[in-house]
């Protein structure tokens, strides 16, 4: 009987863990789901969904690499002093895995930022970050726009959005992702949600989001709550993409053929696997979705900090990098921190990570 009781009291236990705890976030509401089905038709039955089916995982096999970690220490350049963008320039600072600061003119755009030990529901387990930050949270500029790709916990990270919160004006983010946040205690009137292909014009910087083939689940018991997205940006002056998380599709065509070719593209290049080949690129997929996107440049992003998969820590670089010299596609690939002057983008080539477990 005692045995019973007890397993009773912890289902309970980690009910209450999944629904209440806030780091997991707060499930969209009936009013919010009857406004996602107005605004796509790639929402039904409770959840969102992709443009055509998607098997999540596969039964093949992999090894584990000895390497999922370096063993030396990854060179981060540290900033106290962010300088401000520029009218026509274009800066972009990796910030390590899929965190990214875009200055387009005058404008800050952050990107999917996550900074906290561990990318899990805690802040004392789970997958932990092994390269430092580079920018502390005091030291962050002012920033106009938030972009959120989805809602996994190596790109929305609630630690990070409340540390975050007072320096940002507006949030961008795909529906259902407001649910969270508003549970965080961001107003929604801070907050734009985007279906896929919609505009959101911040004085002169045109945001599009643009469709790709992933999923979303903070929570385990629900999954697809919130939909996914990359993200175009138009100033006039420079047009930028990133991709967010998702498997190789003709989405890419698709969106070239909408919004027309790109300056720089920031492409999500690690954390794949044989696993689950549909929802995350390998290296060389990655490259032939630069190429169909229209891309003049690309940074492979999406690696270095994190490691969610069974590869080397630096497997995807490297076969990013031969894929590009065969294809003859231009990739640059700045140290996390390093701030990238897109005039001069063909500088930020070194080859940094061969000497980490030297």
């Amino acid at each position: 009987m005692i045995s019973v009781v007890a397993i009773v009291i912890f289902i309970c236990l980690v009910f209450a863990f999944l629904y209440f705890w806030p780091s997991i976030g707060r499930l969209p509401d009936k009013n919010m789901q009857k406004e996602y089905a107005s605004r796509t038709p790639y929402f039904y039955d409770g959840t969102f969904h992709n443009q055509n089916d998607v098997s999540l995982l596969s039964p093949e096999k992999e090894e584990k690499s000895d390497r999922l970690k370096p063993k030396g220490t990854i060179p981060v350049i540290k900033s106290e002093n962010v300088p401000a963008g520029e009218n026509g320039k274009l800066y972009v600072t990796w910030l390590g895995h899929s965190s990214i600061l875009v200055q387009m003119g005058e404008k800050n755009i952050l990107i999917d930022p996550v900074f906290s030990k561990y990318s899990s529901p805690v802040g004392f387990a789970g997958v932990k970050r092994f390269s430092q930050v580079p920018i502390e949270f005091e030291d962050f500029p002012d920033i106009d726009i938030l972009l959120i790709s989805h809602d996994h916990y190596d790109h929305l990270d609630y630690k990070t959005i409340k540390r975050l919160d007072d320096k940002v004006n507006t949030y961008v983010v795909p529906l259902g992702l407001e649910s969270y946040l508003m549970g965080w205690g961001i107003d929604q009137s801070r907050i734009k949600t985007m279906s896929w292909y919609d505009e959101y014009d911040k004085d002169g910087l045109k945001i599009t989001a643009t469709p790709s083939k992933h999923y979303t689940g903070r929570n385990p018991l629900k999954q697809n709550a919130s939909w996914w997205c990359g993200f175009h940006l138009d100033d006039g002056y420079h047009t930028v993409y990133y991709s967010g998380d998702g498997g190789y599709c003709e989405n890419f065509k698709e969106i070239n053929e909408k919004l027309g070719d790109v300056d720089l593209a920031l492409m999500e290049c690690g954390q794949y696997g044989k696993g689950w080949p549909n929802i995350h690129m390998f290296p060389e997929e990655t490259v032939k979705a630069v190429s169909d996107i229209g891309a003049d440049w690309f940074i492979p992003v999406h690696w270095a900090v994190y490691c969610i998969c069974y590869n080397d820590w630096d497997d995807s670089v490297i076969r990013s990098l031969k894929e590009s010299e065969r294809l003859s596609i231009n990739e640059a690939t700045p140290k996390i921190g390093e701030r990238v002057d897109f005039d001069d983008i063909e500088k930020y080539n070194e080859h940094w990570w061969e000497d980490v477990d030297k």
